[in-house]
């Protein structure tokens, strides 16, 4: 199962592993991660689980557990997994004599027939493991975040992990709620969602919509030009 991630957030974290737990049609006893920061508390002395992963896996009573800092060997099988499959979806790539895409629908379509033809010759196998995996809940829980009360600023603009997003002048000075996913940020006011749009990756970043800055632009003009006029 591939999962495409734009960064190493715990929603996409979330997102791959119930995508993959529902593909199989059962959960594992164990999931193992490395020192994934959405995973794992590496700031603490004992290197605790974040809660939120730990309400992932007891959700789907799974056992987590994780493998000591720079030891890659200790989770080797899937190291060793992950580099066939990148040396695979290269090698594609290259036949298919171009890496664009028309769409990341249209790539992750790319990666399914890729992986679903690397499965084919492990049917087998698969029936033996699956047979043995456990019950999947009634329905995927909901991981994405949500953070309320974030104030409009005068320009426009909110601050969501650390990346700027503009958003509707006319919201300017109010507070609004924002919900976090994987790749999107929805943004709220009143109940009603006020926009959707792509999550930046990492920090320090703007996604600026002219259109949303615009009036308030137009309403600085005209304030100073008042107050020229005045003098």
């Amino acid at each position: 199962y591939v999962s495409i991630c734009f960064s190493e957030s715990f929603e996409a974290l979330s997102q791959g592993f119930q995508g993959a737990v529902w593909e199989l049609g059962g959960v594992p006893r164990r999931h193992r991660s490395d020192s994934l920061t959405a995973a794992v508390n590496n700031l603490s002395d004992d290197r605790e689980f974040q809660s939120r992963y730990r309400d992932l896996m007891d959700y789907y009573h799974v056992e987590p557990q994780r493998i000591n800092v720079r030891q890659a060997h200790e989770n080797g099988d899937v190291e060793s997994s992950h580099g066939h499959l990148k040396r695979v979806v290269d090698q594609a790539l290259l036949l298919r004599g171009s890496r664009d895409f028309a769409s990341r629908e249209e790539y992750a379509q790319f990666l399914r027939e890729l992986t679903g033809r690397r499965n084919a010759g492990r049917a087998d196998k698969f029936a033996e493991e699956q047979a043995c995996l456990g019950e999947l809940p009634l329905s995927r829980l909901d991981c994405r975040q949500r953070v309320s009360g974030i104030i409009v600023g005068s320009g426009s603009t909110i601050r969501v992990k650390q990346n700027i997003y503009s958003v509707p002048s006319r919201l300017i000075g109010y507070r609004v709620d924002v919900v976090i996913d994987a790749d999107a940020i929805e943004v709220w006011y009143a109940e009603a969602l006020v926009q959707s749009m792509p999550r930046l990756a990492g920090t320090g970043k703007h996604a600026i919509n002219y259109r949303h800055v615009i009036d308030s632009l137009r309403s600085e003009e005209r304030r100073v030009g008042k107050e020229c006029r005045s003098r």
